[in-house]
């Protein structure tokens, strides 16, 4: 048995500021290796013994995991980095990658290539690419609200297949314009975990050994905007550390990112550029070049309320686009991999805002009324960003404008819906708005019953009804956090309670523990009652044949 330290190992300044530039820290686990190894070989015995598809079932089936998850090294760092109220996603997956034939083993790799060859049986997909939150498409954000944990139970040599990252392009909107000098490819020994920002790009690397290799992915999500900063914090000033991985240096960007992790938005307003500076900045948010791109989109965060009224100007004339339609699946777009690297549009595996509604929602309070003007605009587009980016400004908004985007949710269109879903994370919205959310957990729509996979190449027979309710769960464990009076937290409970017997996915998942935050006597019996018949037999054992183990 394991002991498990529930004494969070706090990330340093450095850490932090690290995971800022790059996307991403490596950290050991400092779990004995037995611990480890004992994890890898039950992983190998089930894979290949008992079936090859464990999916979501990860930790039922290999409950050691959990030892991992709940380590000082693993808490600290989600707590860092998301905030003492974080929540892992239902989403656990383990990623295989099986080995090459040896006539198909190239000698050599080139770090850089994409979707290179993989061995049959493999998981692990090859090709860069930015992660969509599994089978339901939510918003990217720029500011840190969702990580992925990917954990190594065994040694994983370079012949073996780690996995690669591209450091720095958890702030671009496609990989089209990622360098070679951004990858990360090391070995990787037994017990690491690497915590990555959600939307870093990064792929499988083919494995030109006789062993498996296993990777285990897991997701953890903030369910509240930062007040003050969360990690082992020393210093305020932001300070580019030395040796970053990223090619793309942009110091005034880090820095406004690392003032919001903070808590403390005001820090940027400073050091600003002329206003007479705004024309050529909004040009340069069109430019291919990503450091030109994310310099010019943050300095007119910095410029502040001078810069709102141009912003919404560039975001209203992209009006009657229609990019609020999703890409077919077969469509680079679906991955927000187009040829067209200023392309920016709804997608059913994951929504890629405007840059204008970044920038207007780091400005915060001189962006509110232009935005909430936009709400009734007739281009579905219009009321999507303008739902982001006051998603964005959250706390600096008020329970009425949070209601106001609250009425979203009684959109025809679900792309509007889940825009307002995402964004309702982070506002204090009232009565009126978790009354529409509950309606919409609880009563089907006949037109959101076609098929809708955010992760199609996973499979699976997901609606756009149950991603919406997959997005509004989320909306309600945010909400939870910060109840408003005891109207609220008994209507938050009635709501979840009622959507619980609603099959939907990861739907129920999220709202138990949505409950359990709650923790009235009636939330933890339904949640109990809930969990009960679904549980497994979570019976560890050591496999029959260890010479068979990974």
């Amino acid at each position: 048995m394991y002991a498990m330290n529930k004494s969070p190992t706090l990330l340093s300044d450095d850490q932090v500021r690290r995971f800022i530039a790059d996307g991403f820290i490596v950290l050991d686990s400092c779990l004995p290796d037995t611990l480890h190894a004992g994890i890898a070989r039950e992983l190998h015995f089930s894979l290949k013994k008992e079936s090859k598809w464990l999916g979501d079932n990860l930790l039922p089936r290999v409950p050691k995991i959990e030892v991992v998850l709940q380590s000082s090294v693993v808490q600290g760092a989600m707590q860092s980095l998301l905030g003492p109220d974080f929540a892992w996603a239902p989403h656990r997956f383990p990623h295989n990658s099986e080995p090459l034939d040896p006539s198909e083993r190239p000698e050599s790799f080139d770090p850089f290539e994409n979707q290179p060859a993989m061995g049959k049986g493999s998981i692990s997909g090859s090709g860069w690419h930015q992660d969509g939150h599994s089978k339901a498409g939510r918003s990217r954000w720029h500011t840190f609200k969702a990580i992925n944990l990917f954990y190594f139970p065994h040694d994983v040599p370079i012949e073996m297949g780690p996995t690669r990252l591209l450091a720095g392009t958890h702030l671009y909107a496609t990989l089209r314009n990622a360098l070679p000098s951004q990858v990360f490819l090391e070995p990787i020994k037994a017990g690491t975990v690497i915590v990555a920002d959600f939307d870093l790009g990064h792929a499988g690397t083919p494995n030109r050994s006789s062993t498996s290799r296993y990777m285990l992915k897991f997701v953890a999500l903030r369910t509240s905007n930062p007040a003050r900063p969360a990690w082992d914090h020393r210093d305020e000033q932001w300070g580019t550390p030395s040796d970053l991985r990223t090619a793309t240096d942009v110091p005034r960007t880090w820095e406004t990112l690392w003032h919001w992790l903070r808590g403390d938005t005001q820090s940027v307003q400073h050091d600003t550029l002329p206003t007479s500076e705004i024309p050529r900045l909004l040009t340069e948010l069109a430019s291919a070049d990503n450091k030109v791109r994310l310099s010019a989109m943050y300095e007119l965060v910095r410029i502040g309320k001078p810069s709102v009224e141009p912003l919404v100007q560039q975001l209203l004339a992209t009006k009657g686009q229609d990019r609020h339609e999703s890409p077919a699946q077969d469509d680079p777009g679906f991955y927000a991999m187009s040829p067209d690297t200023s392309q920016r549009r709804f997608s059913r595996r994951q929504f890629v805002p405007e840059d204008v509604a970044i920038a207007l929602g780091l400005i915060g309070t001189p962006s509110i009324d232009p935005l909430v003007a936009l709400l009734d605009e007739a281009d579905p587009w219009m009321r999507i960003n303008a739902a982001y980016a006051l998603g964005e400004i959250g706390k600096a908004t008020s329970a009425e404008l949070a209601d106001q985007v609250g009425t979203l949710l009684d959109d025809e269109l679900h792309q509007v819906v889940r825009a307002a879903a995402d964004a309702l994370c982070w506002l204090p919205y009232g009565e009126k708005t978790i009354g529409r959310i509950k309606r919409i957990l609880v009563d089907s729509r006949d037109d959101w019953q076609d098929s809708a996979m955010g992760e199609p190449k996973l499979g699976g027979s997901w609606t756009i009804e149950n991603q919406v309710r997959y997005a509004l769960a989320w909306t309600v464990l945010s909400r939870v956090n910060h109840p408003t009076g005891a109207d609220v937290s008994i209507q938050l409970e009635d709501a979840m309670l009622s959507a619980l017997p609603f099959e939907s996915g990861y739907t129920p998942a999220v709202l138990c523990q949505g409950l359990e935050r709650i923790g009235t006597p009636q939330a933890l019996r339904a949640v109990i009652r809930y969990l009960q018949p679904r549980r497994w037999d979570a019976f560890s054992f050591e496999p029959p044949d260890e010479r068979e183990a990974a």
